[in-house]
């Protein structure tokens, strides 16, 4: 009988974790040290079953992948095969023994499966303790996911702001050799050097008057539907945030600012073609600014509000980049000051 003292150090391990990626690596750990894995991994795929992460635990390394990686024909076949029979667990006989699959989680976004691999055929006392892991997992990441969502839209709340940014130009190595590096390696993402961002502010035009006009109830359902343009517009990897009120952020990655022009102009238009309840058309005013390596975040929140400032200035319903505005000579980097931006 696998011991409890262990059990309940592997339970209080893992929800002491405030970061998805952390406890998802928690779960691997204890998961493995449960049982005489090979490997253990979680996988992440959308409904058009492309993966969207993939975290795997073997011999005390951890390795964190990108969408690049391949998925075996086999796994995709039984994960499709779960879904169409609602099944939450799957055995699986494999060359070299067994894979137990078990759904950790589905959404209208897709669905995430820990993929386990084995000698041999799981036990009941096995099975049984891993259920209960399982169970208390899922129920934590739901909490997980409530403390950093915003409520009434459902993007990523202001307070999950500042760790996810941090995140972003990280460098991460493939794998470590120390299990204790565990929240140094998965505190990251996966970045390559190579890849550039923007962080756009996006407000929408004239709100205040669609409040009292018609009323909060109304707003809010704007704010919703505004959510779920954003949603569709940018993909899924793209940080997408509510900030409060009427202004959202979002941190996109583009090959280059012209790529990046055409994603939010494209973001544009589509939020002034949309037909909203009630008060049918609204239109955004946005400001773009470089996600520079070295510069602190509160100072780029900083100059994308200054752009944001000047396409409310301009006439609205328009983007603006900090950095045109420098060269133009409208504004200087040193003109601005920290915590200046008040974004509630």
């Amino acid at each position: 009988m696998y011991q409890s003292n262990i059990l309940v150090d592997h339970i209080v391990n893992f929800t002491s974790q405030r970061d998805k990626d952390l406890l998802a690596f928690s779960l691997l750990k204890s998961v493995n040290s449960m049982m005489t894995c090979t490997k253990t991994k979680i996988i992440s795929i959308n409904k058009r079953g492309e993966v969207l992460s993939h975290i795997s635990f073997e011999n005390n390394h951890c390795v964190v992948n990108e969408a690049t990686i391949l998925i075996d024909d086999v796994l995709i076949n039984t994960f499709e095969q779960m879904n169409e029979s609602s099944r939450d667990e799957y055995t699986l006989k494999t060359k070299t023994g067994y894979s137990v699959i078990r759904l950790l989680h589905h959404d209208r976004k897709g669905e995430q499966f820990l993929v386990i691999n084995l000698h041999e055929k799981i036990g009941k006392v096995q099975s049984y303790i891993l259920s209960g892991i399982l169970s208390i997992y899922n129920n934590f990441i739901s909490l997980l996911h409530e403390s950093q969502t915003d409520e009434l839209t459902g993007l990523a709340n202001r307070k999950t702001f500042d760790s996810a940014i941090s995140k972003v130009f990280d460098n991460l190595p493939q794998e470590y050799d120390e299990v204790d590096n565990e929240r140094r390696a998965l505190d990251k993402k996966l970045i390559h050097n190579k890849e550039n961002y923007w962080l756009s502010i996006i407000d929408i035009d004239d709100f205040k008057r669609v409040n009292d006009e018609f009323g909060h109830l109304y707003g809010d359902e704007i704010l919703i539907h505004l959510a779920q343009i954003i949603r569709s517009s940018f993909r899924q990897n793209d940080l997408q945030f509510r900030f409060g009120g009427e202004e959202f952020v979002v941190l996109l990655n583009a090959d280059d600012k012209e790529k990046c022009i055409q994603i939010l102009e494209r973001f544009r238009r589509k939020v002034e073609e949309y037909s909203f309840p009630s008060v049918d058309k609204i239109t955004v005013s946005i400001g773009a600014v470089e996600f520079i390596r070295g510069t602190f975040h509160v100072t780029l929140i900083d100059y994308a509000d200054q752009a944001l400032y000047r396409s409310k200035k301009q006439g609205k319903n328009q983007i603006t980049f900090f950095e045109d505005m420098v060269n133009q000579g409208l504004v200087k980097t040193s003109d601005i000051q920290g915590g200046e931006v008040d974004l509630f």
